[in-house]
């Protein structure tokens, strides 16, 4: 319990401090987790908790999206758009499927997604405001 408690602790100041490029990696890293850990139960058929995880994926995925921005993003926030509304559509009716392949290819995209932004957090273009598709403001995603 202790245990547990510290660990919210952390990360919830971990997505309270962090900068908009790394709060973005952060919610790659939560819904790539929660996809994973619903795969997991709905293979096992515990359809209630894994909706849980589906829940918390969308809600990133959500904020993901309503957080691109659309003047400064160009062309890479309009794909975004595009990517996150796929997901969400594929979200959607996860529950009602048998065959949870879905899920490993859900994963697949947000990984790369995380990789891109991991990679422009570590080299950076000239000019990093031109190029962003995320606004900067307070992110309500729980990570």
């Amino acid at each position: 319990m202790v245990h547990n408690y510290a660990v919210n602790t952390y990360q919830k100041t971990a997505v309270e401090t962090a900068e908009p490029l790394q709060l973005v990696i952060l919610c790659y890293d939560a819904a790539i987790r929660d996809l994973g850990e619903a795969e997991s139960l709905h293979k096992n058929g515990l359809m209630d908790e894994a909706y849980q995880k589906i829940r918390h994926a969308q809600d990133i995925i959500t904020e993901l999206l309503v957080g691109l921005d659309y003047e400064r993003g160009g062309d890479i926030a309009r794909n975004l758009n595009r990517l996150y509304n796929f997901i969400l559509r594929q979200l959607i009716g996860i529950n009602s499927r048998q065959d949870t392949s879905i899920y490993h290819h859900l994963i697949k995209i947000l990984a790369q997604l995380k990789e891109a932004w991991e990679e422009i957090k570590l080299n950076p273009p000239q000019s990093v405001s031109a190029v962003s598709p995320v606004q900067s403001r307070n992110w309500q995603a729980s990570v």
